[in-house]
């Protein structure tokens, strides 16, 4: 099997690599830009994939706030550049597309793909119309595909304005001794390691599911637990949010029964 990779530059698009090389099966990431289809028809016709992962999308929150339309072109344009030259390729590779817990509301128990989506910041509309790109279009072109709605995760390796990347930052500049303002810390989220989620979409490509798959643990955690866990010392808390805390934690009963959990 050849595995063609959008977003490979990202944290779990380095994994898939890594991932795969150990398992030794050939991959190529694409090295262009995904809103321009010419770049996309040379590599995937070159490629002759039988499977394509799609995780290329503008993600940190902070750079899609801070230009929305640039995010849509990448999310939505791009997704949707992919999905026309995997259509028009005379053999059809199984696709993955990469979407979010972001299209969900937090609601108090864990979350099924069939709950209502309703995204909340622009980030998470982005993810969804992407979805919806891919509904439409991919079934009608023929291509086989797979929607994991991948929760939060955390790596060594991120950077930037992530959740563990900024804590690392903070770590090493405060003084731990004073109080810890933190936002959303009752908040309960959906934490996985990286590694993890990634195992979870090639066992995926490997079965060559499809239709929406809810990837995560399954586990609630506090945001303050976890920060805790990773903390030098014991840190004194602070909730910096003023509103009533939300949770948004995978219900994971089809990812296991696809993968026979």
């Amino acid at each position: 099997m050849r595995i063609g990779i959008t977003g490979g530059r990202g944290t779990l698009g380095k994994i898939l690599q890594a991932q795969l090389s150990a398992a030794g099966l050939p991959y190529d990431c694409f090295a262009g830009d995904v809103c321009r289809p010419e770049e996309l028809r040379t590599w995937l016709q070159a490629g002759d994939f039988d499977a394509v992962v799609h995780f290329a999308a503008l993600v940190p929150t902070q750079s899609v706030q801070a230009n929305p339309a640039r995010a849509f072109q990448v999310n939505v344009g791009g997704t949707a550049n992919l999905v026309a030259e995997l259509g028009a390729l005379p053999r059809k590779p199984w696709l993955f597309y990469a979407s979010s817990s972001h299209v969900y509301q937090p609601q108090a128990t864990p979350i099924a793909e069939t709950a209502p989506v309703a995204p909340i910041n622009p980030y998470g509309l982005s993810k969804r119309l992407g979805e919806q790109v891919v509904e439409a279009s991919a079934a009608a072109a023929g291509v086989p595909y797979c929607i994991g709605r991948i929760f939060s995760f955390y790596h060594p390796t991120q950077t930037g304005s992530f959740l563990y990347p900024s804590l690392q930052r903070r770590f090493a500049a405060e003084d731990l001794t004073q109080p810890f303002r933190l936002f959303g810390a009752e908040d309960i989220r959906d934490l996985s390691l990286a590694d993890d989620l990634v195992a979870h979409i090639r066992s995926l490509l490997a079965k060559q599911a499809t239709g929406l798959v809810n990837i995560g643990s399954g586990q609630g955690t506090k945001i303050k637990d976890f920060v805790q866990s990773l903390a030098p010392r014991r840190l004194g808390i602070v909730n910096a949010s003023d509103g009533p805390p939300t949770s948004l934690v995978a219900d994971i009963s089809r990812l296991r029964q696809i993968l026979g959990a």
